[in-house]
């Protein structure tokens, strides 16, 4: 599995609950894998494979690369998520995400 495959189905999966998605969102020092909009709350998503990196790095790299700049004055909630993915849940795995709000 690659990192794309799994933007590619969290697109599937929020545009079929009616959110509005967008991946590859270019900021001006990298690109966020996937964004949700909703009435109230923008979930920026960043995602790697199990050797790429901890949830918290994650979440380091989104605020270092800026990808939540540009909604800090929509007035919204912004929260930001890390998810890194491995071949299978088990106990190594069973951590693999992380959030806080912005």
């Amino acid at each position: 599995m690659r990192e794309r495959d799994y933007q590619i189905a969290f697109y599937i999966i929020f545009s079929l609950m009616g959110q509005f998605v967008q991946t590859e969102v270019v900021s001006s020092k990298g690109m966020a894998d996937c964004l949700v909009h909703t009435d109230d709350t923008v979930y920026i998503f960043e995602f790697k494979l199990m050797s790429s990196g901890t949830p918290k790095e994650v979440i380091q790299q989104i605020k270092e690369k800026g990808y939540a700049e540009s909604y800090k004055t929509s007035g919204k909630k912004i929260v930001l998520i890390g998810a890194v993915f491995g071949d299978g849940i088990d106990e190594e795995t069973s951590g693999t995400w992380e959030s806080c709000n912005l």
